[in-house]
């Protein structure tokens, strides 16, 4: 499906009913990352994901994580959603703390999933221009090669050969041109060290144990900072746990929204 977004259409899904859950998807994927949701989360909830300018069926236009947030909160508003659980894996926690900072009166809830809340480092900026140059020079495939080893678990790698070979063809079906221009936007991001401890609306802070790029280690320190924030790890998955182990993964969701206290 798509919807009009201010001046460019943007591919998205929903599915069920319920309590509006609003994901957004990693880099460089695109909203097919969430099939497992859609239809497992759904039973319950209504839940909404969406394409980053210039990836799926969305149109290309410029990026920014705060731009994603926009993003979000114009197709609550076409889908006519007041308040939604909004979360996301890796690029999308970014804009999910991004979201909470910039619509703060839309949230009803956070899920945060292998991401982190401190902005990239010079040596990180400098990577994701390397990210870029390589999507631009080499193309999606390049791409697939780099980052399969860092966003898959070693158990994923060595036992769940279909779902390297979904996530490499969810890469490579990316536009290089969305890569490189998603990859600057990461290292653009603003730094949500200092939201955390402002956020009060419940929030759920989830990691694979085998995370190499956002360790368990570091969600526990920066997750902490978030009044009652619940933090879960989950063994066997590495960088895109909703992926790699789904059925774990949903699980805990689902507890987590049946916990969610009632719309006022």
């Amino acid at each position: 499906m798509q919807a009009t977004i201010g001046d460019r259409r943007v591919g998205y899904d929903s599915f069920g009913s319920g309590i509006p859950l609003l994901l957004i998807h990693a880099f460089p994927l695109n909203r097919t990352m969430y099939a497992e949701q859609n239809k497992e989360l759904a039973k319950g909830a209504r839940v909404v994901s969406f394409d980053a300018p210039g990836v799926g069926n969305s149109e290309s236009a410029e990026v920014s994580i705060d731009g994603l947030a926009d993003l979000a909160v114009g197709l609550m508003d076409a889908l006519h959603i007041q308040t939604a659980v909004v979360g996301g894996v890796s690029m999308g926690g970014y804009a999910a703390l991004a979201f909470a900072r910039l619509y703060p009166d839309r949230l009803r809830g956070l899920i945060l999933a292998d991401t982190r809340a401190a902005a990239d480092s010079p040596e990180g900026r400098k990577g994701r221009q390397e990210m870029a140059d390589v999507a631009l020079n080499e193309g999606s495939a390049a791409i697939a090669e780099r980052m399969i080893p860092r966003v898959l678990g070693a158990t994923t790698l060595k036992r769940r050969r279909k779902i390297v070979d979904r996530v490499r063809g969810m890469i490579e079906s990316t536009p290089p041109e969305a890569i490189a221009a998603l990859s600057l936007a990461l290292g653009g991001r603003c730094d949500s060290t200092a939201l955390l401890s402002d956020i009060r609306v419940p929030t759920l802070v989830v990691t694979g144990e085998e995370d190499a790029l956002t360790p368990a280690s570091e969600a526990r320190e920066w997750g902490g900072k978030i009044r009652h924030a619940k933090i879960v790890e989950i063994p066997d998955a590495g960088h895109l746990a909703n992926i790699e182990t789904p059925d774990r993964f949903n699980s805990i969701v689902r507890e987590f929204l049946e916990g969610l206290p009632p719309s006022r």
